[in-house]
C-alpha cells in the first residue's frame, strides 16, 4: 500500500513536471503570434520585444539540452540489499500473476499442454479444474436461490447432484470452503511450478491466451515495477534537486503566464487598431466604387461621341479615297507605257551582253589549254621532289631512332643523379635534425642536473638548521 501511494504521488509529480517543462521550454504558439501582431501594430513598448527574445532564447536552449534529463536517476543499478529484495519480491509476484492468469487456459486444455508439465502438475491441475467447476455450480445455485428469495414464482436450476438439496446458508458456507480449497490448490500449483523451472518457462512461452483483465493487471504490475525501480534508484540528493528544479519551473511558469497576459492585452489592442483600419479602408473602398461608377457613365458618353465622330470621318475618308483611286489609275497607265519602252531598251542591251559572253568563253578556253600544259610540267617537278623527300624522310627516321636510344640513356643518367642528390639532401636534413635533437637533449639534461644540484644544496642547508635547533633545545 505504501509503495502504491508513493508511486501514485510520483506519477502525478512526473506528469506535472512534464507539463510545466513543456510550457516553459516550448512557448505556446499564441505567444509567438502575439509578438508578431505586436510587431505589425508598430511595437509600442520595448519590453514586449524583450519578452519575445526571452521566449526565443528558452526555445533555443531547449534544442541544446533536455530539460527533463535531471528527472532521470543517476545510477542504473540497485546498490542496497533491501532494494534488491524488494525488486526480487516484485518480480516473483509478477511471475506468479502471469502463471495464475494462465491457469484457466491450462485446466481447460490440459491434454494439449500435457507435454509441457509433469504428472504431479497434471493431477493438481485436473483437481483444480474440478474445484472450479464445483465452485461455478455453487455460484449458479446461489444466484438462483437469491432470485427465488426475491421472486417466489422463479424456477430452480437444472444442475443435478446433492448440491441442489442444500439451503441458501449451506450454499454460502460451502462456497467459502470451495474458495479456501481453490486458494490452497493454487498455492500448491504455484509451488510446484516454482520448483520445476523448465515447466514454468515452457508454459509462460507457449500459453499466451489470458483474459483482458489479466493482461491489464500484468501491464499495471509492470508499470508499478518500473515506477518502484525508478524510485529506488533515486537518492535523497536527487529528490532535493528535483524539488528545486520543480520550484524553478513553477517560478518560470508564473513569469511566462504574466508575459502571456501582457501579450494578450497587446494582441487585443492590435486587433482593435486593425479593425479600425479595416473600417477606414472599407469606407475608402465604397467611395472608390462610387467614383468608378461615375467614371463608367462618363466613359460610355465619351465612347458614343467618339463613335459618331468616327462615322463622320469614315464618310469623308471614303470620298477622298475615291479621288485618290482615279489619280492612281492615271499614273498606272503612264507607268505601263514607260515599261514597254524600258523592255525594248533592255532587249537591245541583252543582245550586246550575249555577244560579249561568247568572246570571253573563247578566251577562257585558250587560257585553260595553257593551264593544262603548265600544270603537266609542274606535276613532273613535284614527282621528282617527292622521291627526294621520301629518301630524306627514311634517313630522318633512322636518325630519330638512334637519338631516341641516346635520349633514354641520358634520361636514366639524369634520374640517377636526381635520386642521388635527393638522398644526399635527405641525409643532410636527418643529420641536422639529429644534431638539433642532441643539442636540445644536452640542454635539458644540463638544466635537470643543475636543478638537482640546487635541490640537494637546499636539503643540506635544511638539515644543518634542524641540527642547530636540536642542540639549542638540549
Amino acid at each position: 500500500a505504501v509503495v502504491s501511494t508513493q508511486s501514485g504521488h510520483y506519477g502525478r509529480d512526473t506528469n506535472y513536471i512534464l507539463r510545466m517543462a513543456a510550457s516553459i521550454v516550448d512557448p505556446p504558439p499564441n505567444a509567438m503570434h502575439h509578438s508578431r501582431s505586436d510587431a505589425v501594430a508598430g511595437g509600442k513598448k520595448k519590453s514586449n520585444m524583450d519578452m519575445y527574445h526571452a521566449l526565443q532564447a528558452t526555445n533555443k536552449g531547449s534544442k541544446r539540452e533536455d530539460p527533463l534529463k535531471i528527472l532521470d536517476p543517476s545510477s542504473k543499478k540497485l546498490v542496497t540489499v533491501e532494494s534488491q529484495r524488494i525488486m526480487a519480491v516484485l518480480d516473483d509476484t509478477i511471475c506468479k500473476i502471469r502463471l495464475v492468469t494462465l491457469l484457466p487456459e491450462l485446466t481447460q486444455n490440459l491434454a494439449s499442454y500435457a507435454s509441457l508439465i509433469s504428472e504431479d502438475l497434471r493431477s493438481m491441475l485436473s483437481e483444480h479444474y474440478k474445484l472450479e467447476l464445483q465452485f461455478s455450480k455453487v455460484a449458479l445455485l446461489q444466484e438462483e436461490e437469491e432470485t427465488v428469495a426475491h421472486t417466489s414464482s422463479a424456477k430452480k436450476g437444472t444442475v443435478d447432484g446433492e448440491i441442489e438439496d442444500m439451503s441458501y446458508e449451506s450454499l454460502v458456507t460451502y462456497r467459502g470452503q470451495l474458495q479456501q480449497q481453490i486458494r490452497h490448490s493454487t498455492r500448491s500449483i504455484i509451488r510446484l511450478f516454482t520448483r520445476n523451472h523448465s515447466s514454468l518457462e515452457a508454459v509462460l512461452k507457449r500459453v499466451t491466451e489470458r483474459p483482458s483483465a489479466a493482461t491489464s493487471l500484468i501491464s499495471t504490475a509492470n508499470n508499478l515495477r518500473s515506477i518502484i525501480m525508478e524510485k529506488l534508484l533515486t537518492t535523497r540528493e536527487e529528490e532535493e534537486e528535483r524539488s528545486k528544479y520543480i520550484q524553478q519551473i513553477v517560478h518560470r511558469e508564473a513569469k511566462a503566464s504574466v508575459e502571456v497576459r501582457k501579450l494578450d492585452v497587446l494582441l487585443h489592442e492590435a486587433s482593435e487598431e486593425r479593425e479600425a483600419d479595416l473600417n477606414k479602408r472599407n469606407v475608402e473602398i465604397k467611395k472608390l466604387k462610387s467614383d468608378l461608377a461615375q467614371l463608367q457613365k462618363s466613359s460610355n458618353e465619351v465612347n458614343k461621341r467618339i463613335k459618331s465622330d468616327a462615322l463622320k470621318q469614315e464618310v469623308s475618308d471614303s470620298k477622298t479615297s475615291e479621288s485618290k483611286c482615279d489619280r492612281l489609275k492615271q499614273s498606272i497607265m503612264q507607268l505601263r507605257t514607260q515599261l514597254t519602252q524600258a523592255v525594248a531598251e533592255h532587249r537591245q542591251s541583252e543582245q550586246n551582253l550575249r555577244n560579249r559572253k561568247i568572246k570571253t568563253e573563247s578566251a577562257l578556253e585558250t587560257w585553260i589549254a595553257k593551264y593544262d600544259a603548265d600544270m603537266g610540267e609542274r606535276q613532273e617537278e613535284f614527282e621528282q621532289i617527292d622521291t627526294v623527300y621520301k629518301i630524306e624522310k627514311t634517313q630522318l627516321e633512322d636518325l630519330e631512332q638512334r637519338f631516341q636510344v641516346l635520349e633514354e640513356e641520358y634520361n636514366r643518367i639524369m634520374e640517377e643523379r636526381r635520386i642521388a642528390a635527393e638522398q644526399k639532401a635527405e641525409e643532410e636534413r636527418r643529420l641536422r635534425l639529429l644534431t638539433k635533437a642532441a643539442v636540445v637533449i644536452q640542454a635539458h639534461w644540463r638544466s635537470y642536473a643543475t636543478r638537482k644540484k640546487l635541490k640537494q644544496k637546499k636539503k643540506g642547508k635544511k638539515g644543518k638548521k634542524e641540527k642547530s635547533t636540536d642542540c639549542t633545545l638540549r
